[in-house]
């Protein structure tokens, strides 16, 4: 059970909502977000398109676009080489479209997720020299690619690297310096001699301004470029970059714009997952049934299905493949749903008293690891590793080899999962990855002994091991109106780094329950308040569990976020229960 808590800044939330025209609770919940100064205040409930930061900041940005309008001047061949998730092919789908719009010769390749792996190899650049490209693109990856970008210089191909993930560094005794590829233009936000003002964003947005700077130098129509900008705001949500700043903005408007897509692709993805007559988009509907479409080609077949049902011109072909990638979608949810059953009794029966989790699976699709890897430590609130079989050592040259198998991990707040990983270096291959989520590969036979010795290694507390919910405000059920609800709206989009709302409200009394939904998986609840206020709210959970659970109680203390239920034309307050606690 999740400990909650509630936050306790402090701040003239009467003047602040009387100097932005908005509710005293929707101050507070920007000062909870460390929303405090007036012009970050305005600029987070009003910017507009014009507040986003000149792609002229970025570093190299400028080296880069020169490069790019002459090589596409000579008639170079360019190849962009992108990434398997959805941040990586709305980059390349962004820098293809932009280059063809300027007569561009280019292609692109999109690394196999088990074949090739994360990024640009040694084998994609070779292939891109026997195809007598000129000129190499990277985007959402190749910052990290020192050997491989070295080893295309040595074979004459120009490289240019867009990219937004963290760079290398020399050891702290040496400077701590940034290590750069050693390509013609390094474009990344995250670069410490970055004049930029937000590095957070994503690799298609990096690779969105580098197209607009092309298009300024071509004397294009200034808004030209806004075609991309749904698709900068789907890949913004589906990276989980933080929801602030520049991100909010491009989000919030890109979003507002995809039900207008004159895009084939992304209306037939639409229409293939029930949105198309969706009035609004949200980042739920970006994050939770858009990406994961487009990530399933990568997953289980290709993630070139996903862009060439964005490059189509025909509705007939995007309809056909909008259809594949709900197929895959489906499949993928499947085998997902499986692997979890699986791993949370692995967990149950065998593992429950670890402080790191380490599920093999041996049998699981490798690209479903880092998602199972997820749901684990969310059933548990533990760091979690899923480790599935791999190719064995040599197989690629048709030789026995040694048996081996990859994994993912997901971890929670104070256990920095790569850390962890580079102190067991020995018993890896290869490894990498950030603070909450990793990847490696190593011998089947040292699966045990990683598995212990990662516990043994783990300094984790009891209290890190408590997973906290934080309460912005402790809010009656009688204050909620339509009105604030709205006033609310101000807030969106939703996401990491701009989360929810939410409130508490004690002591409820229970008049009703009952369970709702095929799977009986929700509960409709009418509940009222010490003040006599009336009101309904749902929880999404095993139904029947929680009947049992309640038995004859009656009184309940919630966790809680409102919203407006729309029915057959009638509008009601609804209450979405997060957490709750029955009184004993």
């Amino acid at each position: 059970m999740k400990k909650w808590y509630l936050y306790n800044k402090k701040a003239d939330f009467k003047a602040i909502a009387e100097r932005f025209g908005i509710d005293q609770v929707t101050a507070r919940i920007l000062r909870n977000r460390d929303i405090v100064e007036d012009r970050d205040i305005d600029r987070f409930l009003n910017g507009t398109l014009e507040d986003l930061y000149s792609p002229m900041l970025l570093p190299d940005a400028i080296r880069c676009m020169n490069q790019l309008e002459r090589a596409v001047n000579e008639g170079r061949r360019i190849r962009i080489v992108g990434d398997y998730d959805v941040d990586g092919v709305m980059a390349t789908y962004i820098l293809y479209r932009g280059l063809t719009r300027l007569s561009a010769k280019v292609d692109y390749e999109i690394p196999d997720r088990i074949r090739d792996g994360y990024g640009i190899n040694t084998e994609i650049v070779d292939r891109a020299a026997k195809d007598g490209i000129q000129l190499i693109l990277t985007c959402d990856n190749g910052i990290s690619a020192i050997e491989e970008l070295r080893h295309a210089r040595e074979l004459g191909i120009t490289v240019l690297v867009t990219d937004h993930h963290d760079l290398r560094k020399t050891p702290p005794e040496a400077g701590g310096r940034d290590i750069l590829p050693p390509a013609s233009a390094v474009v990344d936000p995250k670069r410490a001699d970055s004049r930029y003002p937000f590095s957070e964003i994503c690799g298609a947005v990096v690779a969105w301004k580098i197209i607009q700077l092309l298009y300024q130098k071509k004397n294009l129509p200034p808004g030209e470029g806004g075609e991309f900008l749904p698709f900068a705001a789907i890949a913004t949500v589906c990276d989980v970059v933080r929801l602030r700043d520049e991100n909010r903005i491009i989000v919030k408007h890109g979003l507002e714009s995809i039900p207008e897509t004159e895009n084939p692709g992304l209306k037939a993805l639409l229409k293939a997952q029930g949105l198309s007559e969706q009035e609004r988009i949200s980042a739920y509907h970006a994050g939770f049934v858009i990406g994961p479409c487009i990530n399933a080609g990568g997953r289980l077949e290709s993630a070139k299905t996903a862009l060439r049902l964005f490059l189509s011109e025909s509705e007939e072909e995007a309809c056909s493949l909008a259809a594949r990638l709900k197929e895959l979608n489906d499949a993928r949810k499947d085998m997902t749903k499986q692997a979890c059953e699986m791993a949370f009794r692995a967990v149950s029966e065998h593992y429950l008293r670890d402080r790191v989790l380490v599920v093999y699976l041996p049998a699981l699709h490798e690209s479903l690891a880092g998602i199972v890897a997820g749901r684990v430590r969310e059933r548990f609130y533990r760091p979690a590793f899923v480790i599935t079989d791999a190719a064995p050592e040599g197989a690629e040259a048709g030789v026995p080899g040694r048996p081996m198998a990859k994994g993912s991990g997901r971890s929670i707040e104070g256990y920095p999962m790569s850390d962890r990983l580079a102190e067991l270096s020995h018993l890896l291959t290869k490894f990498g990855g950030h603070p909450m989520a990793a990847g490696f590969s190593l011998p089947r036979e040292n699966i045990d002994i990683f598995r212990k010795e990662l516990n043994a290694r783990c300094a984790l507390t009891e209290e890190q091991l408590q997973e906290k919910l934080w309460i912005d405000v402790p809010m009656p059920i009688d204050y909620v109106k339509e009105s604030l609800v709205e006033d609310f709206e101000k807030l969106e989009p939703f996401g990491a780094g701009n989360e929810r709302p939410l409130f508490a409200c004690k002591n409820l009394l229970i008049q009703d329950a009952r369970v709702m939904g095929r799977n009986r998986n929700a509960v409709k609840l009418r509940l009222l308040s010490s003040g006599r206020t009336q009101m309904e709210g749902v929880i999404f959970l095993d139904g029947d569990a929680f009947l049992r659970e309640k038995g004859a109680n009656s009184l309940i203390d919630i966790v809680y976020y409102p919203s407006i239920n729309e029915y057959n034309g009638t509008r009601s307050l609804q209450l979405v229960i997060k957490e709750y606690q029955l009184h004993r």
